[in-house]
């Protein structure tokens, strides 16, 4: 028995590292759901800086300066088992975001309005509470699932000459809906193996969206503030492998899918003015949309040096969704690496430190109506985090 423990915490030294991300489409977190394959008693707190710095040209060759603030994120998350054959894990995430200000002087700019008023300025904030549900079939398979509640909050406002007569556009809403999860694992401990398969719904927000729309009023489009309308969160799939090489080393792949080519978000009034316009056949044009899914990998190894301290490198690869990409995050995927340290204060207790650094793609920038409005490549980004977890088992 004392041979097999020390296959299974090969495993477990993995988990050293939140896992957030400046990712393809909207997306800050691969949304994994690590602390339902924890044993015992688990919690978690976990936080991540993260700094992308993308700047590039306008359409008219002017230099737009780094554009893509930094922000910061939060997890939490608690397990429990219920019974021999029954466990429960409630997970705090932020999996979606977006911080962008321009600044300086370029076609994101408008030189028509108060200079309070006058810069391109995005963010999105979201927050994603899941609770999930395992049963374990057998000693190797579980089934689990359960309800992902989401809040998402945003704020937009178009300005320069990028956007033509929609400068000065602005909308925003917050509202919170519910998807579900579900997903299938098998773990061979004595062999340091733990493979899972996680599906995650996608999650319509249904809300009252607000705009302001200054192609509208040139036009003499009649039309309120305030509207009913939706967006939708895409689905995705994530694949986790784990396998121990010995009794101090493990070697892990993560694999996400998620389906960014479907999302569009049509806010009505802007869909509305466009399509009688004849924009798009007449079906109206989007707000953001992207060309392409999203393929994420990341591969590495996990070594315990010692019983009470554990390292993890990796390398990372992202599709991106799909080139020319939009203005609010103008990158193509990227290539990375990952460095992650977990130590043990004693066998409840641990504290872990991890950073990435990420070499993004080139891209050019467009928006919905298909105009390319700006060139940006030779960009990059890291990412700092820490975690604070206790376990007893």
């Amino acid at each position: 028995m004392k041979f097999n423990k020390k296959k299974y915490l090969s495993v477990a030294i993995l988990s050293v590292f939140a896992g957030q991300t400046f990712a393809a489409g909207l997306e800050r977190s691969p949304q994994q759901i690590d602390a339902l394959f924890e044993s015992g008693t688990y919690a978690e707190m976990s936080y991540a800086h993260i700094s992308p710095d993308v700047q590039g040209t306008d359409a008219s060759g002017n230099h737009v300066s780094d554009f893509a603030e930094d922000f910061q994120t939060m997890g939490y998350a608690v397990k429990t088992d219920l019974s021999p054959s029954l466990r429960l894990a409630v997970i705090y995430d932020e999996p979606y975001g977006a911080k962008v200000k321009f600044e300086g002087e370029n076609n994101f700019i408008a030189t028509n309005l108060p200079a309070s008023d006058a810069h391109t300025r995005v963010e999105v904030k979201s927050k994603n509470l899941t609770t999930l549900l395992g049963y374990n079939l057998n000693k190797n398979f579980m089934l689990y699932g359960g309800p992902a509640l989401q809040e998402l909050d945003v704020d937009v406002h178009l300005r320069g000459l990028t956007y033509q007569a929609s400068s000065g556009y602005n909308n925003s809403f917050d509202d919170m809906a519910v998807g579900w999860v579900a997903g299938m694992s098998y773990a061979k401990p004595e062999l340091g193996v733990l493979a899972s398969l996680t599906y995650r719904s996608e999650i319509e927000h249904k809300t009252t969206i607000k705009e302001d729309v200054p192609l509208a009023d040139l036009v003499g489009f009649d039309y309120s503030h305030s509207n009913k309308g939706s967006i939708t969160t895409p689905e995705s799939v994530n694949l986790n492998l784990q396998t121990g090489l010995n009794q101090t080393t493990a070697l892990f792949a993560k694999v996400r899918w998620v389906p960014w080519g479907d999302f569009a978000y049509y806010p009505p009034v802007l869909k509305g003015v466009t399509a009688q316009l004849g924009a798009a056949g007449g079906k109206g044009l989007p707000l953001l949309n992207y060309h392409g899914d999203q393929t994420a990998v990341e591969l590495g190894v996990g070594k315990r040096l010692s019983p009470k301290l554990a390292m993890s490198v990796s390398g990372l690869w992202d599709s991106g969704a799909g080139a020319p990409a939009p203005t609010l995050g103008p990158v193509e995927g990227y290539w990375g690496v990952g460095l992650a340290a977990k130590y043990n204060f004693n066998q409840n207790v641990a504290f872990s430190l991890g950073g990435r650094y990420m070499w993004f793609g080139d891209v050019e920038g467009e928006v919905s109506d298909g105009r390319i409005v700006g060139n940006f490549k030779d960009n990059n980004g890291y990412i700092v985090g820490m975690k604070l977890s206790y376990a007893s088992k």
